[in-house]
């Protein structure tokens, strides 16, 4: 049978594996019937995760949420789900949120991006040079520098974007003298997987909002380099494994 095969960071193949078989009577094997494709399976994190952390940032009840890109289709998404906007490539981020909150800064910052961030690009096409499957981004630290500038004093930075264990590049200073509060990680899974399941089912968000392509199985590796490439339209992917009956 055929499957997406993750070989080494940036290395996806669509494969012929062997045929699942059971070895315990606890084993089971399911059927899948769709499948999505995740950026950490390139090891990094972009697109739907900004999304979903405004979606939730609104469910908490949040009063004002920014994001913050340069690709028109997040924007436009973002938008779409009441946040206000800032166009890095445009703007200076730091300098608009400060104008946009009185010169205080913001209470909350997300850092969804980590190794993949990259410097603004005025007067370029905003893209880029790229080849193969995944480079890390060209401004490594910048989510981060721009987050801890950007908040207020005792706010509360948290971090979802993945960084490699030899990152060692961090605003400390800065951090420590606006009396900052850091939370970081990834996703505890088991743990949110059923208040998750749970807003669903009550309708209270629709993860299918964030998807904006369907592709079958056999599209699955230039699908993977379509989303690197960050092409527009291309923020959050499903995969068929077979077609629809």
């Amino acid at each position: 049978m055929k499957a997406v095969v993750f070989h080494s960071v940036g290395d996806i193949r669509l494969d012929d594996v062997a045929e699942p078989i059971l070895l315990a009577p606890t084993d089971a094997i399911i059927r899948v019937t769709a499948s999505a494709i995740c950026g950490t399976d390139l090891h990094f994190v972009r697109g739907p995760v900004g999304q979903f952390a405004i979606a939730s940032a609104r469910l908490l009840g949040a009063a004002r949420v920014f994001a913050i890109d340069r690709h028109p289709d997040r924007l436009q998404m973002a938008r779409r789900q009441g946040a206000e906007t800032i166009d890095f490539d445009q703007e200076d981020p730091v300098a608009t949120l400060k104008r946009l909150t009185a010169g205080i800064g913001v209470d909350r910052a997300i850092d969804a991006v980590g190794v993949d961030a990259e410097h603004a690009c005025h007067g370029d096409d905003g893209q880029p040079a790229r080849s193969g499957q995944w480079q890390p981004g060209n401004a490594a630290d910048q989510a981060l520098q721009w987050a801890v500038e950007g908040l207020a004093k005792a706010g509360t930075l948290s971090i979802i974007g993945v960084y490699p264990q030899q990152a060692r590049s961090f605003p400390i200073g800065l951090s420590m003298n606006k009396n900052l509060t850091i939370n970081m990680g990834n996703c505890h899974h088991r743990k949110y997987i059923p208040t998750l399941i749970d807003m669903v089912l009550n309708q209270r968000i629709d993860p299918a909002s964030i998807l904006t392509q369907t592709r079958p199985m056999d599209d699955a590796i230039a699908a993977f380099e379509a989303f690197d490439r960050r092409e527009p339209g291309w923020i959050k992917v499903q995969l068929r494994p077979q077609p629809e009956l």
